[in-house]
């Protein structure tokens, strides 16, 4: 009986396998490039059939384009050792790359995947992918990265993942090394798990325009790498940790909107000359979110610390307590309140109890004047008619300034 139903499953396999393989003839053609004179594989789909790519004997194909098909399996082993200069997978419903469907393909000159609305990648699924100029994800949708999906991809000189969005990044999904330039753009990544993102070797990373939803500690692991910058992105969370590096120069996060920024968040990082963090947006930080970058191992390092914005109280009261005073003044100078009027947050002065605990943050009286007087001009004064006049009567002012002092001269002259 139980031989009788793994022969049932067996053939029921086979015969899925050789449905969804049997449009390969029909849609796949071996044709010559006019240019080069040199045999590429050509699958295009007219009704997004489903087919699965077996191993190809043709060792002289140079080029695969696979596009506008539904959903399509490239088999354990089907490009093996094969010498191709560019593998396109475009515009699919789903397409899932089996282990080691890649491997020994090297001296790649593109190698992309874009406008796929379901990608399946298995573990080791690029297993002896190397030697790459171009490696492209764009426009792709996927639940699951899975462990090792992109591990062992090395040699790469740009890595680029754009518009595209992950549900979850499994541990060590993307573990990729020897690359000269990183960059993600308007990605975003809603579940990241510690080392879901491993770096060794690289000379710059870019993450532009991305969002990043929840992280754990070491989500990102950058091993020898020079310089990595976020650029006007959005994170839910910096989880504890969230960085680590080793001998990193310069980690910079610019233009962007942090929620939550954790105790220590940076606390992974080992870096050796710049830090900057400059323009960005926090809703709600800790005492110890810096603590690692304003201990005295950090002295030397260049710290950029400018025009960032925080949800003014009694959170931020540790600002006014850092035990290096540069640092305190560069903190209370450099960061603002966010709000309809965007002071600066030595604009306030902590009200604090007996025991020295925040009670409130409150406007210096001179500063509240100064505003006072700015609300009563704005409220008194909002007709256009009576904004002009204010400015003409200003103008007036300075022209008999001007004139007292013209006539002034001319008196001296005359003596």
């Amino acid at each position: 009986m139980t031989l009788l139903l793994f022969c049932t499953m067996l053939l029921l396999g086979t015969l899925i396998k050789m449905d969804h393989s049997s449009e390969n003839f029909r849609i796949c053609k071996i044709l010559t490039d006019p240019n080069t004179d040199e045999p590429f594989l050509e699958c295009m789909c007219d009704v997004r059939e489903n087919f699965t790519v077996g191993y190809i004997f043709d060792f002289s194909i140079a080029r695969v384009l696979i596009k506008g098909c539904g959903d399509v399996i490239i088999d354990f082993g089907s490009l093996k050792d094969l010498q191709l200069t560019e593998i396109e997978f475009v515009d699919l419903n789903k397409l899932t790359i089996f282990p080691f469907a890649l491997s020994s393909i090297q001296g790649i000159s593109v190698f992309k995947i874009s406008d796929v609305a379901a990608l399946n990648i298995m573990q080791h699924a690029f297993v002896g992918l190397n030697n790459i100029d171009k490696f492209i994800i764009r426009n792709v949708t996927a639940n699951t990265i899975k462990s090792d999906a992109f591990s062992s991809i090395s040699a790469v000189n740009q890595f680029l993942i754009e518009d595209s969005a992950f549900q979850e990044v499994e541990q060590f999904a993307f573990t990729i090394q020897n690359i000269i330039t990183f960059n993600v753009i308007n990605t975003e990544f809603h579940i990241m798990a510690n080392h879901s993102l491993l770096l060794h070797n690289v000379k710059n990373v870019v993450f532009e325009k991305c969002v990043f939803h929840e992280t754990e500690n070491g989500s990102f692991v950058f091993s020898f790498v020079d310089s990595v910058s976020y650029k006007n992105c959005e994170f839910w969370e910096v989880e504890t940790t969230a960085f680590q590096s080793n001998s990193l120069n310069v980690f910079s996060i610019t233009n962007s909107y942090i929620e939550n920024l954790k105790p220590d968040a940076f606390g992974g990082l080992d870096l050796q000359n710049s830090f900057v963090f400059t323009d960005n947006i926090v809703d709600i930080i800790n005492e110890t979110s810096f603590s690692g970058l304003f201990s005295t191992s950090f002295n030397e390092l260049d710290l950029s610390y400018c025009c960032n914005t925080f949800i003014c109280d009694c959170n931020i009261f540790w600002m006014w307590g850092l035990k290096d005073l540069d640092k305190n003044n560069t903190m209370l100078e450099n960061s603002y309140c966010s709000g309809k009027k965007k002071y600066p947050v030595n604009s306030y002065k902590p009200i604090i109890d007996s025991k020295n605990n925040c009670i409130t943050l409150e406007l210096k009286s001179s500063i509240k004047e100064q505003s006072a007087e700015e609300d009563k001009i704005t409220t008194e004064c909002k007709s256009d008619d009576c904004l002009l006049s204010v400015i003409s009567s200003a103008g007036w002012q300075i022209k008999l300034v001007f004139r007292t002092v013209l006539c002034t001269l001319i008196i001296i002259k005359l003596l």
